[in-house]
């Protein structure tokens, strides 16, 4: 992955379009005076529908980005927790977990002793 396809996306957004915008901007710049230009630029995002950058940092007000970088990340940053990855996705194995059967028995005997009440471990129980 080159360090365009980097920028491009990060975390779930699509930056491809605003990009050119962050890149041409004179910093520093405010919340305020970025919504009030390209408040209206939608960016898309991996698991949601497309979001409005205004919508993102509107309530930033006179906070000032010193680079495009620290505006990136705060866009980020602001974004809804539906717009990263999928949730609970794992690329190690299935996706579901699966449980052996030394853990069934585990819980099981765990679930025995709960029910018999008194601790079953001698070490608890002998003073």
């Amino acid at each position: 992955m080159s360090d365009d396809d980097d920028q491009d996306r990060f975390e779930g957004v699509n930056f491809t379009d605003l990009n050119p915008v962050l890149e041409d901007l004179s910093y520093p710049i405010t919340a305020d005076e970025f919504v009030e230009q390209y408040g209206d630029r939608e960016l898309p995002r991996t698991n949601a529908d497309p979001i409005e950058v205004g919508t993102v940092l509107e309530y930033m007000g006179d906070t000032t980005f010193e680079s495009e970088e620290e505006l990136r990340q705060q866009i980020v940053g602001q974004m809804p927790s539906d717009t990263e990855g999928r949730t609970n996705y794992s690329d190690r194995g299935g996706s579901h977990p699966v449980q052996s059967e030394a853990a069934e028995e585990a819980e099981e005997q765990t679930a025995a002793d709960l029910e018999d009440g008194p601790a079953t471990d001698t070490d608890t129980t002998q003073q």
